[in-house]
């Protein structure tokens, strides 16, 4: 069973690495084109059976690296790796289980990897029109979440690594200062399809999984969400290649 679990990682990791050198080659791939790099920092927290429903409820540090590649001044392409912390305590927010006020509480690092698509309300950056400097956007895409999750294949108390789908989506806003510098800002969150980013140990005094005993484990709808709420700085690299007139 140890082994079984070891070559499960090994074949996620593989997927990982395909996922991101997939993305890094396209973007290259089109070099002549403008490439955006930089990082992103803010607060990242969770939401779950511990809290349905409050925003930026015990917000844990979150920051990482973004790469952003521009198809035009309507549409990018970006893909973002960074660290979330999520934490999480009970009783709080007025949720009360079945088991009574018992105190239980949990903390955790969360690797996250996305690659997104990039709307713009507004004509963006556009080479040949020099007012287009800000725009608020809504993005949505595709990631990965990776974490220690609990186990009991491997003894007692013990985790490992798992890597699980996550569907991003956010808004925000980016305003180019000048010629190679961008800033902005975004709110996005991340649906994931587990149930136990909240569980952490064995012998819990609640089962944040199914806490009210209605045997809805793994229903899409129970499953956990945490928000990432950031500022970036990016880079510009390349200019884009253009003809007079051509728009892109």
């Amino acid at each position: 069973m140890y082994l079984k679990s070891r070559y499960k990682v090994k074949l996620r990791l593989k997927i990982a690495y395909v996922f991101v050198g997939l993305f890094v080659a396209i973007t290259f791939s089109r070099a002549q084109d403008k490439f955006e790099v930089g990082g992103y920092m803010g607060t990242s927290y969770y939401m779950g059976d511990l809290n349905p429903q409050k925003q930026f409820y015990q917000p844990s540090l979150s920051f990482g690296g973004i790469a952003r590649y521009v198809l035009n001044d309507r549409y990018a392409v970006k893909g973002t790796l960074g660290i979330a912390g999520l934490k999480g305590s009970y009783p709080n927010n007025n949720v009360l289980f079945p088991e009574g006020e018992v105190p239980y509480s949990f903390e955790r690092k969360v690797a996250d990897g996305t690659v997104q698509m990039e709307f713009n309300f507004k004509s963006y950056d556009h080479p040949f029109v020099s007012t287009t400097t800000f725009t608020p956007y809504i993005s949505l895409g595709f990631g990965t979440s990776v974490y220690k999750r609990f186990s009991t294949e491997t003894g007692n108390n013990s985790q490992q690594t798992v890597f699980i789908l996550s569907l991003p989506f956010g808004i925000g806003a980016k305003y180019k200062i000048n010629r190679w510098i961008r800033v902005g800002a975004e709110w996005s969150f991340r649906k994931t399809f587990v149930d136990d980013l909240d569980v952490v140990g064995s012998d819990l005094p609640v089962n944040t999984a199914d806490p009210y005993g209605f045997d809805n484990e793994g229903k899409i709808h129970n499953n956990d969400i945490y928000s990432v709420a950031s500022v970036h700085l990016t880079f510009s690299l390349f200019r884009r290649k253009a003809q007079c007139n051509s728009g892109f």
